[in-house]
């Protein structure tokens, strides 16, 4: 079991980032085609805003993550992020 655990820390502390900075651009295209189609306020939409308005500072509690002076707010907005878009995309 701690073999399986230890490959998948390593496989995610190698790609975590790259597939987070395709994911977020991926996020920020969808948006930007969205308010070009025209957006409606309803459910749906007003989830994927707050789902966008948490994922703001994702990168940039990363990056302080990466210097070692978060407070553990990239897992905590990750997480909000996460939720937001769950229901975003089920719901």
């Amino acid at each position: 079991m701690k073999k399986w655990i230890a490959a998948l820390l390593r496989f995610a502390r190698k790609w975590h980032t790259p597939i987070a900075i395709v994911a977020i651009a991926l996020i920020l295209l969808h948006a930007v085609a969205v308010f070009m189609y025209g957006i409606k306020l309803d459910f749906h939409n007003i989830s994927g805003l707050l789902a966008l308005f948490v994922l703001l500072p994702v990168p940039v509690s990363g990056l302080l993550r990466y210097r070692r002076m978060d407070r553990k707010w990239h897992l905590r907005s990750g997480l909000a992020f996460a939720i937001l878009f769950l229901i975003h995309a089920f719901v």
